[in-house]
């Protein structure tokens, strides 16, 4: 079996014993040799984060297994590869495409059948809580911080450098900032703004030239009037809701004043254009539907309808691709009935489901009644060694005030957290595994990556209408689980 060691930490991880590198591979290695399997290579992403799949490491993983060099892929722990449900989907799927098997040295999974696969999908989704749990208690803090006025993080912007957490004007690359504010003000476009700046020998905070879009960037923050911006963008860079910024005025010195900002936004508000919004499916079945007459793909199709007292109905339908073709005399279905099938379908695993989340939910309490203890031990580390930089020089009083606030916050956010999950004494199972009440409860989006986690195929066609019904019920004919 030609083997692929794959290996990962993130920054967190490297500081806790038995995640480094040097750690995971010793062990992996070792698993292979006890199997008699034959290493091809050892792939290692250090200091990323599972979020998502953007790491090089796993990207060269994926190119050896389209070229049909990997035969089994090995990880220490499953949130080693992922901790996310969709992209866990989305890996077993290519794995599976090119005959990859997935094994995991300190955990069983058993990919073949449709209840292995949704034990891992489920441990797949604890770690996801996991990583999103920690990110929203240090976004909380990060928050609290900024209310405070104080700034949470990040390097300086050009036209600032940070001194003790506090920023201060450059005066240098100042006066570029002010002078592309006055050529914006005067009416100059900011590709013109960036030639200009890059004739003139300006460059960034790296070194690098400027575009139309860093200008951008730079004209619409506020920290040139003196104000703090936090959770402007979300971990995607993506920009929130204007709703959900922090701004606090006059932080720090300011290089422009409010007016000159103020003019210039308004400028960039008649200039802007928008553009249409493209919207994505909102098929639930889309690509997974196959028609059981003839097997061609089915495609979604939105009818109104108009009834009595001119009332209006909206029905989605998927009609078979050789049905269009005039190849096919499938009659179409409408999707609110199967979505009914498949769901009495699902129903039929409950007792499957609940055996396995009785397990998986032991495995969690257990992890976190453990997990209060060891970050508590961290932040009393981090305390000894800020106060022993104190003794010996390194921080000032104030610095060392300002982080020991900071340890305190965190502190009470993480005993508030895991408070709240210490409190849960019993959990629903039958609930749990009630697909007509997570189905009536879970909204499109959550609907549709249940149904790509599950479905792997349906082949299903409506009762004809020979059979005497008025509304035609739907068949399943084949529904495959991954």
């Amino acid at each position: 079996m030609r083997t692929a060691v794959y290996i990962r930490v993130s920054t967190e991880d490297q500081a806790r014993e038995g995640f480094s590198i040097p750690a995971q591979r010793e062990k992996l290695l070792s698993y292979v040799h006890s199997q008699g399997w034959e290493v091809h290579a050892v792939y290692a992403d250090e200091g990323v984060s599972a979020k998502d799949t953007n790491r090089p490491a796993l990207g060269q993983l994926l190119q050896d297994i389209r070229t049909g060099q990997i035969d089994v892929v090995l990880v220490y722990r499953l949130d080693r590869l992922t901790r996310s449900v969709l992209d866990l989907y989305q890996l077993l799927q290519e794995f599976d495409r090119h005959s990859v098997h997935f094994k995991s040295c300190t955990e069983v999974y058993d990919t073949t059948t449709a209840i292995g696969r949704l034990f891992i999908t489920l441990v797949a989704a604890l770690a996801q809580w996991e990583r999103e749990n920690l990110a929203e208690r240090v976004k909380l803090g990060m928050s609290q911080m900024a209310r405070e006025r104080k700034r949470p993080g990040g390097p300086a912007p050009y036209g600032y450098n940070l001194v003790r957490g506090t920023l201060v004007v450059n005066q240098r690359e100042a006066a570029g900032v002010r002078s592309m504010f006055e050529r914006y003000d005067r009416g100059e476009s900011p590709r013109q703004i960036a030639e200009w700046a890059n004739h003139s020998g300006l460059r960034g905070k790296n070194g690098a030239s400027w575009s139309a879009s860093a200008v951008l960037r730079l004209l619409k923050n506020p920290v040139y009037h003196g104000a703090l911006r936090w959770n402007y963008t979300d971990a995607d860079q993506q920009r929130n809701d204007p709703e959900e910024w922090i701004i606090e005025e006059a932080t720090h010195p300011a290089i422009i004043d409010q007016s000159c900002f103020s003019r210039v936004q308004e400028r960039m508000s008649s200039r802007a254009t928008r553009h249409p919004r493209v919207l994505s499916s909102r098929y639930l079945f889309s690509g997974l539907l196959y028609c059981s007459r003839c097997g061609s793909a089915m495609r979604g199709k939105t009818t109104t309808i108009t009834g009595k007292r001119e009332k209006s109905y909206t029905h989605r339908y998927y009609l078979c691709k050789n049905k269009l073709a005039g190849t096919c005399d499938a009659p179409a279905i409408r999707e609110d009935r199967l979505e009914k099938a498949i769901v009495q379908e699902l129903m039929q695993y409950s007792p499957e489901s609940i055996a396995v989340m009785k397990e998986v939910y032991q495995t969690v309490l257990q992890t976190n009644s453990r997990a209060p203890a060891k970050e508590t031990e961290q932040l009393l580390i981090r305390r000894q060694r800020w106060e022993q930089a104190y003794e010996e020089g390194f921080l000032t009083l104030p610095a060392l005030r300002e982080k020991i606030s900071a340890l305190e916050l965190a502190a009470k956010e993480q005993e508030r957290a895991y408070s709240a999950f210490s409190h849960v004494h019993h959990l629903d199972l039958d609930a749990l595994s009630n697909w007509n009440l997570i189905w009536t409860y879970a909204n499109e989006k959550e609907r549709r990556l249940l149904v790509c986690t599950l479905i792997q195929r349906i082949d299903a066609e409506a009762t004809d209408a020979a059979s005497g019904q008025k509304n035609r019920e739907v068949c399943l004919r084949l529904l495959s689980f991954h």
